[in-house]
This record gives C-alpha cells, sequence and structure tokens, in this order.
C-alpha cells in the first residue's frame, strides 16, 4: 500500500528504520477485543454507552489521568462506527459525534488501564462539535481544566480548520464559551506540556512556568510548529510567542515572534496531522509520536530532541501498521474484525493518532525506556493501548548486563532471571501465563518486579521454573536448563568476586542427569528453589520502592519518602489528616505520585512532616524521625553529599529547637532539601 509520489522529499528516500519492541498490550475501548474475541476490560459499551471511539489524548488533572476521546458511538451497539456517520455522510448526528472524556487511577499499565467515562460529552457552547471536531489535548491549572478543541469543519477536504481554548470547572464536562480562537493556520492539531522556563534555555521568558505548544497545519500534509506562552497568561492570547527559527544559520539562539504566520517549522515532514510531544525523563530527551503516510512511509514515527524546537532526530518507525493487519486492524478480504458494514475493498483500518500515557513510563536513566501510548485504528473504530521500548544511543552502541552481582537491585536481578527464564521457554515452545512473562525484553521484567514485594518475586521464579522443567521431556535438555539458570543464581547470590570461584558447568549438568534419570527431577526443582530463597539473593528491601540513588524516577523517590512518613506516624500512633496517608502500601504511594505535579509531591511530602512534629509528643523521636528523613532524601539527591552530612550534629541540632518550641525551623530545613531539583526533578517538565 506505499504510496508513489513526485514530492521531492520522497526522492532516493528510504524507508526509516523499525523498532521491534512495539506491541499491543489491550483493546481500551468497545465490549469485545477484535483480535482475541474475548470481552475487553473497560467495557466500554456495556458500563458507559460507549460502542466505539478514537485518539485518546492524556494530562494529568486532579489526581487522576484524563483522556479525551474524539467522535463517539453512542447509537449502535453493533459496530466501532456505522457507515452512516462517516465525514461527508449526509447522516450525523450527536450520537455518533460528539466527544467523550474518561479518566483512569490505574496504578500501572503493563496489563492494561481501567477507563471511567464522564456522564456527557463536553460541551462548548460557541462551537460545533460534530464530525472530525474534537478535543485534543488539555492540562490541569489551578484545579481547572484547559482543552485545546478542533472545530469549523472544511466542507472539501473535511477536516478541522480552526483551534480553539476553553476552561472547564467540573472535570471537562461543562466547558461554556470558549476563551479564544487559538488558530486558524498552523496550530489545529497540537501537542502541549507544562514546562518550567528557567529550565530550558532559550525560551522567550526564563522565570515562572510556561506551556510549550506544538503544532500541525493541513490535516495529514503538515510540518510541526512551535509556540509557547507563560502559564499565568494562558487566558491571554497575545502573550503566545511563535518559534520562527533561528538567529543565524549558524545559531543556536532560537527566535520567537508574535505573529502565528512567522512560525518556522521545526523539520520537513509534509504528512503530519495527530501528534504527540512529550518529556521523557529516562532518556533525558522530547519523544515525538505522529502519524505518516507518504513515499514509503507508513506508520507511527518516533523522533527525540534535546531541546523542545530540536533538532530532531531522523524518523524511526514505531509502529508499522502491516504488524495490526488482520490481527487488530482490518485488512479487506483477509479477516473479519471489521465494523459492520464495513467490509468493501476499500474499507481498510488505519493508524493514527498515537497519544503518549507520560505517567506510566519506565525505565532505567540514561538507559532505555518504555513508553505507553493510544492507537487509533479506524475499522474497528477503536482505541489500542500500546507500549514500546526505546534504546539510548549509548545503551545500543555500548550495552552492560541490568544485573551481575549480589549487589545489583532487587527488580534487576529479578528481572535478569526472569527473562533468562522466558528465552529458554521460548527456545522450547513453552508459554507462560501472559506476554509479560514471555516477553524477551528485560525491560518488561523490571516494570513487573517494580510492582511486587521481594516474596512475590521469589515466587514467580519458582513457579516459571517449575512450569518450564515439568514441560520439557529431554533429560539433556531439562539438565541444560538447570545448569543455566543455576549459575545465573549463583552470579546474583553469593560473592563470586570475592572468591574467583565460578561454578563448573559440566560437573552440576552431569549431577543434574543422574538425578532425572534416577526419578529424581524434583531434586533440582528445590536446588534451585533453594537458591532462590536465599536472603541475599532477594533480600528484604521492599520499604525502598525501588527507589535507591538521584537517578530514580520522581514516583518511586516521593513513595519511598512517603512510605516513611507514614511508617513513623503509624509508629507513634498519630490520626493522619487523611486516612490514606498512614497506609504502608508501597503501590499507593508510587502511583499517587503518578497522578500528581512535581509542586503537590513536595506539598504532600512536607504536609505528612508537619502533622509528625504537630501530632507526637516525644521531641527525642521527632528528632531521630528529622534525621531519618533527611538522610534518605540526601541519598536521593546526590551519590556523596551524605558524606558531608553530620547527622549526629544534625540531631542536635534538631532537638535543641524542638526544646526551644522553635519546630518551624525544621520544617524550613527540611523543605530546602525536599525543593531541591536533583531530589524531584522537574526539569525541563512538571
Amino acid at each position: 500500500m506505499l504510496k508513489i509520489s513526485n514530492k521531492s522529499l520522497c526522492n532516493g528516500n528510504p524507508a526509516p528504520p523499525k523498532l521491534s519492541s512495539t506491541i499491543k498490550v489491550t483493546q481500551l475501548t468497545g465490549d469485545i477485543d477484535r483480535e482475541t474475541g474475548k470481552e475487553t476490560l473497560n467495557q466500554t459499551g456495556k458500563h458507559f454507552g460507549i460502542y466505539g471511539t478514537d485518539l485518546g489524548v492524556s494530562f494529568i488533572h486532579n489526581g487522576r489521568i484524563y483522556f479525551l476521546f474524539g467522535d463517539t458511538n453512542r447509537r449502535d451497539p453493533d459496530t466501532g462506527l456505522p457507515a452512516s456517520a462517516f465525514p461527508g455522510e449526509d447522516f450525523n448526528e450527536e450520537l455518533t459525534d460528539l466527544d467523550a472524556i474518561a479518566y483512569t487511577t490505574s496504578d500501572r499499565a503493563y496489563n492494561g488501564i481501567t477507563l471511567t467515562f464522564n456522564s456527557d460529552y463536553p460541551h462548548v457552547d460557541d462551537i460545533v462539535q460534530l464530525t472530525g471536531e474534537h478535543p485534543i489535548d488539555g492540562i490541569s491549572l489551578n484545579k481547572e481544566m484547559f482543552v485545546f478543541f478542533t472545530t469549523d469543519l472544511q466542507p472539501d477536504g473535511l477536516v478541522p480548520t480552526r483551534t480553539v481554548l476553553a476552561k472547564s470547572n467540573d472535570d471537562g464536562i461543562s466547558f461554556g464559551k470558549s476563551l479564544y480562537t487559538f488558530s486558524t493556520s498552523k496550530f489545529i492539531h497540537i501537542s502541549c506540556e507544562i514546562i518550567n522556563n528557567e529550565k530550558i534555555d532559550g525560551l522567550p521568558i526564563n522565570r515562572g512556568k510556561g506551556l510549550l505548544i506544538w503544532g500541525s497545519s493541513v490535516h495529514r500534509k503538515s510540518d510541526i510548529f512551535l509556540a509557547h506562552i507563560p502559564l499565568n497568561e494562558i487566558t491571554n492570547k497575545s502573550s503566545i510567542r511563535y518559534f520562527a527559527g533561528f538567529a543565524s544559520s549558524d545559531s543556536k539562539k532560537a527566535l520567537w515572534k508574535t505573529k502565528e504566520e512567522e512560525a518556522k517549522p521545526l523539520f520537513k515532514a509534509e504528512c503530519i496531522g495527530e501528534l504527540s510531544v512529550r518529556w521523557n525523563y529516562y532518556l533525558n530527551k522530547w519523544i515525538m509520536l505522529y502519524n505518516c503516510e507518504l513515499c514509503n512511509t507508513i506508520g507511527v514515527l518516533i523522533r527525540l530532541a534535546d531541546n523542545p524546537w530540536g533538532p530532531w532526530s531522523s524518523p524511526k518507525i514505531i509502529f508499522d501498521p502491516k504488524d495490526g493487519y488482520g490481527k487488530f486492524i482490518h485488512s479487506p478480504g483477509n479477516d473479519n474484525i471489521y465494523d459492520k458494514g464495513r467490509n468493501r475493498s476499500s474499507d481498510w483500518g488505519a493508524v493514527y493518532g498515537p497519544y503518549q500515557i507520560t505517567p506510566y513510563s519506565t525505565g532505567i536513566k540514561y538507559r532505555y525506556t518504555k513508553i505507553y501510548f493510544t492507537l487509533s485504528t479506524w475499522n474497528p473504530y477503536q482505541v489500542i493501548q500500546m507500549s514500546a521500548i526505546i534504546i539510548s544511543d549509548e545503551e545500543e552502541k555500548n550495552p552492560n548486563l541490568y544485573a551481575n552481582n549480589i549487589n545489583d537491585r532487587n527488580d534487576r536481578k529479578y528481572a535478569h532471571i526472569s527473562v533468562v527464564l522466558a528465552h529458554l521457554a521460548k527456545t522450547n515452545n513453552i508459554f507462560f501465563e501472559n506476554y509479560i512473562q514471555n516477553s524477551i525484553y528485560i525491560s518488561d521484567h523490571i516494570e513487573w518486579s517494580q510492582f511486587h514485594s521481594h516474596l512475590e518475586l521469589r515466587t514467580k521464579l519458582k513457579s516459571k521454573f517449575l512450569q518450564l522443567i515439568s514441560n520439557i521431556k529431554s533429560d539433556n535438555n531439562k539438565a541444560d536448563i538447570y545448569v543455566t539458570v543455576l549459575i545465573e543464581l549463583f552470579k546474583l547470590t553469593y560473592n563470586y568476586n570475592r572468591f574467583a570461584n565460578i561454578p563448573n558447568y559440566t560437573i552440576y549438568k552431569k549431577w543434574a542427569i543422574n538425578a532425572i534419570q534416577k526419578g529424581h527431577s524434583y531434586l533440582i526443582i528445590e536446588q534451585l528453589n533453594q537458591i532462590i530463597e536465599e536472603k541475599d539473593f532477594l533480600p528484604d528491601k521492599d520499604y525502598l520502592c525501588y527507589a535507591s540513588g538521584p537517578d530514580d524516577s520522581n514516583d518511586h523517590k516521593y513513595g519511598r519518602i512517603s512510605l516513611l512518613e507514614s511508617k513513623i506516624g503509624n509508629d507513634g500512633n498519630i490520626l493522619w489528616d487523611l486516612p490514606t496517608q498512614g497506609l504502608l502500601d508501597n503501590n499507593f504511594h508510587i502511583a499517587w505520585a503518578k497522578f500528581h505535579s512535581v509542586d503537590e509531591m513536595r506539598e504532600e511530602i512536607l504536609n505528612k512532616f508537619h502533622q509528625i512534629i504537630n501530632k507526637l509528643q516525644c521531641v527525642e523521636y521527632i528528632a531521630n524521625v528529622f534525621v531519618q528523613i533527611i538522610n534518605v532524601i540526601i541519598e536521593l539527591t546526590s551519590h556523596n553529599d551524605d558524606k558531608l552530612i553530620d547527622y549526629s550534629r544534625l540531631y542536635e541540632w534538631a532537638l535543641l529547637n524542638l526544646k526551644q518550641n522553635k519546630p518551624e525551623l525544621l520544617v524550613t530545613m527540611i523543605s530546602r532539601y525536599i525543593k531541591n531539583e536533583n531530589f524531584l526533578s522537574s526539569t525541563p517538565t512538571n
């Protein structure tokens, strides 16, 4: 289905390279997953009367992740989108064209996120919201929801020609009249992100917070443009500044202009409509996704950049629709997954609207990131949750093991063994219970482990090894698998650097074959289980919340501090202002951070500390826990600053001030540590 074009952009251009790790996680909308034939996780038709929709742009608002969906079928339960509701058809009505907004509070994404839809469509009083006119991105500011809407469908091209900004005080149902027309030219489809202005050199202003807005013009024929507005001026259109290139050809100084027509493209593409740009903490880069169908390029593309204006990397294909045709994207004549009445030879499915779900991104700083994004498939007219693994350039050039000795972290030690088991299972055509456990990508196993305790990790490894051994017929293969896993466990459980002693493969294999042939296969299982249960393999460090240093993510750092405060308060029998503040569930605290800004995380840590010093009576105990909290924050802030702190003197200082009834000095000091950008990083986004 490649299109031939005479455009100069196409001449001699090979197809972009393709990433191989992108997969479908789940079908988010509709009642039946068209690929599996099973009920979907969300049952959106049954529960919310939503049978089909598209898009799914997400942003954090009021402790939830909100999703903005496009034209939504509320009329026909037998199809995702009735053919009579296509763009350009005479039959367009509210029940198939008005949009939808949903939210999630799911703490993890690897097994699919749950959605709750608003009870009504988003109402904007002064614009049309029928076919092809929909919300396109949003932000949260001072408990209010600001959303950009496309509107004014052009009758010939059947694409929107105007974008407006509107505001809601009831989480996305009533927007009243729009605040102003944002664009009629280069910012019809947009992607936006709140930033700290002082963290990015070259912006129009260097203080406070701002909003970066990337945009496209003529639908799916456009390049990408960039604008900026101070966040506190968001209701004032005249404060918008447009990126207009650089001062000179050899200059890196960005130019900003007041007129939209002066905006310059970030790079040549000529195929962009829907787009998604978000900052990724793990790669320390901006990630851009967009769908493109031009020349020899069809699918979803990804580019990376250090600055919001670039330079942007060459594109790579993050999802090729050929990998979805016949599975969850309709290929006429080749499958039965099409919407009712949409099986003509021209009724191909298509991919568009790749919108990142940033709070669920995982990874290891500077090595890789795993991202999640929504993807629309047109036929069937549904939204899919996808995931992809993106490796840093340095990691591709110089890959290293994620765990290779006794001192490595639990999540990486577990993942190392788990991915070995997955490779062995794949080689022997054995399948575990889900795609995560079968994955040959260690990033999937690291992500899974971070939601489970050390005891659960041990149980899972024992279960997987038992299933593997039980399904292998050959005695020789069983012995090979046993020794392979055994040696890897030895490396992560015992200090072989100290003894310079590596287990002998031949000796252990000979012993294993002898045990198996005598009918004692249980012995090899028992021996591996015994090592898995060794305390030095996966020690009880669940209290760390998988945050042990400055490079760990904000949500895990926050989780560790918040959990520590909860335990301190509970040990002192204080009555928390909110019952959830005393929960000792690691995943609760980490999830809370996913749904809140850095400023809100800092405020909550400080709020809980206020309660500790105000509700506990023993000043010695308060001084001691004050030092504990400072110690952990420093551990998560810098690799060596803790060596500069005399904690015994810090304790004496805290105790003296408490006895002199000056607890506010402790609050001031801990506040300074909490606001350190190397602790909870808001660079460059918040």
